[in-house]
Order: C-alpha cells, then sequence, then structure tokens
C-alpha cells in the first residue's frame, strides 16, 4: 500500500492533464485548418496549459521523492526538495486556474457590451488580483521555513493562509458561475432557432463544471494542516488539477461543437449525395416532341434526395434565320451555332442539376465567438 497514493496520483494527474491536452489540441486544429488565426485567449489557454502540465510534472517528481508514501523514509536532502516543489507547485496550479479562467473571460469579451461587458471585465481584473494574492501569500507563511520572505515574528501561520486560500477558491468558483451564466443572457436576442440557441449556450456553460472542482477544491485546502499532509494531500492535489484542466476543456468545447457540426454536415451532403447517383443509374427518362421540351422534374418530394435533376432538349423546326455572308469571321461562327438541319432533328441536349436543402443548424458552424454575436445585428 506505500506506492497505492502515488500511483492513483499520477494515473488521475495525468489522465486529466492528456484529455486537457487533446481538447485544446483541437481547438487549435479547427481555427488554424480554416485560417483564422489564434487570438489572446487561445495564447493565454496555452500558457495555462503549459502552467498545468509543469505542475503536473513536479508533482510526478515529487512522488519519487516520497511524496504520497506514508512509509516512505525520506532523508534531509530529499525533504528540502520535496519543500521546494511544493511551492513551486502552488504557484503553477494557481497559474493554471488563473489563466484558464481568464482566457475565457476574453472570448466573452469579444461577444458582450455594455453592463454585461464591464461585468466581466471587472471580474476578470479581480479574479487576477485574488490569485495574485494567492501566489505572494504562499511565501509569508513561516513553514515551510525555506521559501518564507518574513522573520519567525513577522510570518504567518499556516491557517492565515489557508482561511484566505479559502476566500480565493470561493470567488474563483463564483467567477466560472457567472460566466457560465453569461452566455444565456446572450443568446436570447440572437436571431437564430430556439434549439441552436440552447446548443449556443450550453456549448459555453461547462465552465460550471469547473466551478463545481473549485468547490470541492475549495473544500479540501484545511487538509494542508493534517498531519499527515503526505497523503491526505493527495486528494486536494488531485482537484487543483481537475480545475485547471476542466477549464481548459470547458473553453474549448465551443469551438469543438463548431467541428462536430462540421463533420455532421459533411456526412449528410456525402449520403445525400451517394443517394442521388445510386437513383440516377437506377432511372430512366423519356423523350418528347416540339420546340423545345423539358423531361424530368427538379421539384422536392417527400423522402427524395436534395437534389433535382433536368434535361433540357432542343429540336431544330427551320434552317438558320441567319443569311449567308460573304466574307467575315462571323459567318464560320453563325454556320457552327445555327447550321441547317432537317425539322425534327434534336440540336443539343443539355442537363442541368439543382442542389437545394433547408437551412438548418448545420449552417451554423461558428468557430469565432464574434461570427456568433453579429446574428443579434
Amino acid at each position: 500500500m506505500g506506492s497505492y497514493f502515488g500511483v492513483l496520483l499520477n494515473a488521475v494527474n495525468w489522465t486529466l492533464t492528456a484529455l486537457a491536452a487533446v481538447f485544446l489540441s483541437l481547438r487549435l486544429y479547427c481555427k488554424l485548418s480554416r485560417g483564422r488565426g489564434l487570438w489572446w485567449d487561445d495564447h493565454i489557454l496555452i500558457a495555462a496549459f503549459a502552467s498545468n502540465l509543469a505542475a503536473v510534472a513536479f508533482i510526478t517528481s515529487s512522488i519519487m521523492l516520497g511524496f504520497a508514501d506514508p512509509n516512505a523514509v525520506i532523508g534531509p536532502a530529499a525533504s528540502r526538495q520535496l519543500e521546494i516543489h511544493g511551492g513551486v507547485q502552488n504557484v503553477l496550479f494557481s497559474l493554471a486556474s488563473d489563466l484558464s479562467k481568464t482566457s475565457f473571460g476574453f472570448t466573452l469579451l469579444r461577444v458582450v457590451e455594455g453592463r454585461t461587458k464591464r461585468l466581466v471585465i471587472f471580474l476578470i481584473v479581480t479574479l487576477n488580483i485574488v490569485y495574485f494574492l494567492t501566489i505572494i501569500f504562499t511565501f509569508l507563511k513561516c513553514q515551510p521555513a525555506i521559501y518564507s520572505w518574513l522573520p519567525d515574528d513577522k510570518c504567518w501561520s499556516l491557517w492565515t493562509y489557508i482561511k484566505f486560500a479559502i476566500f480565493g477558491g470561493a470567488y474563483s468558483a463564483l467567477v466560472d458561475f457567472i460566466f457560465a451564466a453569461v452566455p444565456w443572457v446572450l443568446v436570447k436576442d440572437l436571431k437564430m432557432k430556439r434549439a441552436e440557441k440552447i446548443g449556443v449556450a450550453t456549448a459555453m456553460s461547462f465552465g460550471a463544471l469547473a466551478g463545481v472542482t473549485a468547490v470541492v477544491r475549495t473544500i479540501f485546502l484545511p487538509s494542508l494542516a493534517s498531519p499527515n499532509f503526505s497523503t491526505k494531500a493527495t486528494t486536494l492535489v488531485i482537484w487543483y488539477t481537475a480545475e485547471a484542466a476542466t477549464t481548459i476543456i470547458a473553453a474549448s468545447i465551443p469551438v469543438l461543437r463548431a467541428l462536430i457540426k462540421r463533420i455532421k454536415t459533411s456526412g449528410i451532403r456525402y449520403f445525400n449525395s451517394e443517394k442521388h447517383s445510386s437513383g440516377r443509374q437506377n432511372g430512366s427518362g423519356g423523350g418528347g416532341t416540339g420546340r423545345s421540351h423539358t423531361i424530368g422534374s427538379g421539384s422536392r418530394k417527400q423522402n427524395a434526395p436534395l437534389y433535382g435533376t433536368s434535361i433540357i432538349t432542343t429540336v431544330s423546326g427551320q434552317r438558320s434565320k441567319y443569311a449567308p455572308e460573304p466574307r467575315g469571321d462571323a459567318d464560320s461562327d453563325k454556320s457552327i451555332l445555327e447550321a441547317p438541319a432537317e425539322p425534327g432533328t434534336i440540336m443539343q441536349t443539355q442537363e442541368v442539376r439543382l442542389s437545394f436543402h433547408d437551412r438548418s443548424d448545420n449552417e451554423s458552424e461558428s468557430i469565432e465567438m464574434d461570427d456568433i454575436s453579429r446574428r443579434a445585428n
């Protein structure tokens, strides 16, 4: 059982990090593949992922030194390294959570206006202040003394730091829930179908899950004062990783929704194309008489493919109306186009294919949030 907590910690942390990497990579692919380029929210989200990845790497290094192993015998050198790792991990996890939430805040700034925009700006600024103070206060604690900036008579007790960290975690969760509610206010005035409004708002509201992880992480913060911190803090570290990873995933889902809709639309078009090709091979057309006659129908029927085909046949009835000219290039052109023919001779057959479909949700493949906001105008 000595290595159980370490194995569990590594497995969960690296799984969450891998999921965040997949969602972030798909987000970047969607934008770059369409030539949209990256904006500030993308760069901030990349920085958040890098911070979370580095924090998880430090956790793995700490496990190798004996962290999360209740039976490990940790020497003075390893203990010193673990204390240093703890401070670095705290800074990196704080940066990962802060930057990932800030990224989604920047995304919202592209689509909101008026009071809502001022509210989002206020939340972004105050959230960064809270996380900045959380990082600074890490170095004001009396323990570990190795990275405490204050002398023993002025340093903070551990519980003073924990109380502020609880406040910071609660405020972080509040920001997540408010950010998740903003899209519902935004879409109510958009000119789109009700189902599409719900889909867009839901995709942009997965940040509420990050709020839940922030609440759970805050609940476990008192374990920092546990005498068995090496094992008691295992759950706390997992929720630190989960908060940042969940926020990165939630910030990427709105873009992935557009990718899924694009794949769905391509599949429907391919299916209809194959169905039309099969129908042409098995079908047949008729003929008629007169100067011009149309065979086939472009009308749409129930259960018919999204294509219509018409065959237009031109039949000659008299000789060319153009008189021969003695010289000039026009004579050769007109003799080719209006050559004399016997009445009833087929002069030209042309097939016209029309493609049509109803406008649906599949038309909404906007990747950039400002594209969606234009529908409100």
